[in-house]
């Protein structure tokens, strides 16, 4: 909803840290910083969803020091460090992939005791083995059961209506 990179950063401001915003910011042009933007981001919300929490958590509590600056494309890295609340939490892995030249990935994986989590062991994983597998919508509903029977008037009803909204004339 932002009208400019820098207005967007504006608004933001609070959700990074000086550090993590001097990374995003030495970048050499506004699109090359909105992506580590989005770098940052991806990694910030991969911590929000491991420990269970939602988006009220202090983002300033977190900060990441991205290792390498540059991603390729494809390619899982595991060498970004997070500190909390000033200190490094070594008991935390990031893995990290570019999908494309416009989509981050970020997962984390780490110390479960004392955030509510059951135990994990991330390192039962075969070295060779795939870490991301991109599906389909197929793929994701294949094994779906339908929570009621088929209408099919329903759905003759949904594909009659047009593509777009029709504006409404207000002096009919």
């Amino acid at each position: 909803g932002s009208n400019s990179i820098p207005n967007f950063f504006r608004i933001m401001k609070r959700q990074f840290t000086e550090t993590e915003w001097s990374v995003i910011k030495s970048m050499s042009n506004e699109w090359m910083q909105l992506d580590m933007f989005h770098r940052h981001w991806a990694l910030k919300e991969s911590f929000l969803k491991a420990i269970g929490v939602g988006i009220g958590f202090n983002l300033q509590r977190i900060e990441f020091n991205v290792s390498p600056l540059q991603l390729e494309i494809g390619k899982v890295y595991k060498e970004t460090k997070m500190l909390l609340d000033g200190d490094t939490e070594e008991g935390w892995t990031f893995e990290e992939t570019r999908l494309d030249d416009h989509h981050h990935v970020a997962v984390a994986l780490g110390k479960q005791e004392g955030y509510g989590q059951k135990h994990f062991d991330v390192y039962t994983m075969e070295p060779n083995q795939p870490q991301f597998t991109l599906l389909t919508f197929e793929d994701l509903v294949a094994s779906g059961i339908p929570v009621a029977p088929e209408d099919s008037a329903y759905w003759d009803n949904f594909c009659s209506k047009p593509e777009s909204p029709v504006k409404q004339n207000s002096h009919s």
